[in-house]
This record gives structure tokens, sequence and C-alpha cells, in this order.
């Protein structure tokens, strides 16, 4: 094994043992010699993350993205831009996700997110529904479309999404409020009595449940 093939080693070991400054220190080293290596571009990348270095993040899978057009580096890409507030370009990296792998239920429901960000509302709704129609159960698409009806006092349709979030773990104290609110605003008197009656002793301080 050659010494460049010996330090990539070395890396993947670091990379496994979430040792992710060390994949950036020695992997930037290594990277010099070897710009063409989509694993260390990879790696590198994906430690920027995980140490919150978007910018870099941003720059290394710009540069993976030579080599490989995956659904899953674009979708990674429009991430990384999403958090930087890249939103234009971020909903050009989801797009073109999707349009790889047009199943990609995640990358519709982050496009939608990110769509909402600029206040494309309409283009949000649908492209939620599209992550919703891809996984009937995708609760987190459930939650982004629920809020957004509330956001538009769209009381009726908000209410048909979070039913989807109710019973599940993922139920929270706000979610719990926001669909009594949304009872409340549809005159749905006796469906408040009954969801308050099974949830107030867990948020018995809550003055809307209240």
């Amino acid at each position: 094994m050659n010494s460049n093939n010996l330090e990539k080693e070395k890396i993947l070991t670091s990379f496994k043992e979430k040792k992710f400054q060390e994949v950036i220190v020695e992997g930037e080293k290594l990277f010099k010699q070897r710009q063409n290596d989509a694993q260390l571009i990879y790696l590198l990348g994906l430690s920027s993350i995980k140490l919150k270095n978007f910018d870099d993040a941003e720059n290394y899978f710009n540069k993976l993205i030579l080599f490989n057009k995956s659904a899953e580096n674009f979708y990674v890409l429009g991430n990384i831009q999403k958090k930087l507030k890249k939103f234009d370009n971020a909903i050009i990296s989801f797009e073109k996700a999707v349009k790889i792998n047009p199943n990609f239920t995640e990358a519709y429901n982050n496009l939608g997110s990110t769509q909402k960000s600029l206040n494309k509302y309409q283009e949000a709704i649908t492209n939620y529904k599209k992550a919703i129609s891809l996984k009937k159960n995708n609760l987190e698409a459930h939650y982004n479309l629920a809020s957004l009806y509330f956001l538009l006092e769209n009381y009726v349709e908000a209410i048909d999404h979070y039913k989807n979030i109710i019973n599940s773990e993922a139920r929270h104290e706000e979610i719990c409020e926001k669909y009594t609110i949304c009872l409340f605003k549809t005159g749905k008197t006796i469906e408040i009595k009954d969801f308050v009656s099974t949830i107030i002793s867990k948020y018995s301080k809550n003055r809307t449940l209240n």
C-alpha cells in the first residue's frame, strides 16, 4: 500500500471514529495530491457539515457533483445551501435531486420548505403534497403542510394534516395547541373537548388548551 492510500485509510478511520477535525486537517493535505478522489471529497464535505462549516461543505459538494451527479449529492448540497440561506440555489439543487430521482420524498419536502422561506406558498404546498403522496407517513411533510395551511388560515386543511401527527410520537405541545386552535376556528367544539380532555394533564400550564 503506497503512502497516499495509507493516508486515505487513516482518514477513513478518523471519520468512522467521528474525529471530523482530523479528517479535515489530513484530508486537505491529501486532497492537494488527489483532487479527483470523489470519496475523499465526500468525506471532507460530510466532516465540514458535522463541524457546521457550511461554506466549506458547499464548496466540497460542488466539487463532488462534478464527478458524481447523484440525487443524494444534490439533496445534501441543497440542505447546505438552505443552511446558508441561499434559498434560490437550494431550490435548484433540490429540483435536480427530484429530476434524477422522482421518488425522493425528502427532497420534495425540503424543496417545499425552501420555497416557503421565499413566500412561494403554492409551490411549497404542491411539493409537500408530492412528498406525502410518495410516503403517506412522512410526518415532517404533514407537519410542514399543516403549519403552512395554519399560516394561511386554511384551518380545515390544516386539521387533516395535524391529525396525521396527533397520535404519533412526533406530537408535541405546539402541535396540540395549533390543532386545538384549528378545531376552534372551524367550530368543532365537541372535538375540542374530547381532544383536550385526553392531553390537558400533560400540558396543564398551557393557556390555550385550558
